[in-house]
């Protein structure tokens, strides 16, 4: 539960977006393969910011994603740590954000296959319901299972 608490401090230090709407208690759910969502709706904000932390897991270095550019002043970034990475987008633009940030994490072709589903924890605060999270982190983590070493080598 700690390190949860440091998510959602970094998903908020991660960004100076100021919100301008009603933020509501922060909800927590698992996905059927453990991942752990927390959702702080602050709807109004017009942002959605995101935060995928994996214990232990490592991302590869050369890690990235090219997002197409929405001719905004605003455009979706996507930064990837070692063990984490966080998205912050307009609310249109965050579900194609956040889609392409999962999809660079769970590939067996990008990632060292020692990031598993049940250490995953995503924050997902601003502009969005908690029944739009609950979708697109489905949509997103939900088929997503451990890699083996034999996925690995393929």
């Amino acid at each position: 539960m700690k390190n949860l608490l440091f998510i959602i401090i970094g998903l908020f230090t991660f960004s100076n977006i100021q919100a301008q709407g009603i933020m509501k208690d922060p909800v927590s759910f698992k996905l059927k393969n453990g991942v752990e969502v927390i959702v702080a709706e602050n709807n109004g904000m017009g942002k959605v910011l995101a935060s995928v932390k994996i214990e232990g897991g490592q991302l590869a270095s050369n890690t990235t994603i090219t997002l197409a550019d929405n001719g905004k002043d605003f455009g979706p970034k996507v930064n990837f740590g070692t063990d984490e990475a966080n998205v912050a987008a307009d609310a249109e633009d965050f579900e194609n954000a956040f889609l392409a940030t999962a999809e660079a994490l769970t590939s067996t072709t990008r990632n060292h296959g020692n990031l598993v589903p049940a250490k995953t924890y995503i924050t997902i605060a601003g502009d969005i319901t908690l029944a739009q999270a609950k979708v697109l982190a489905k949509k997103a983590f939900g088929e997503w299972k451990e890699n083996s070493s034999s996925e690995l080598t393929k």
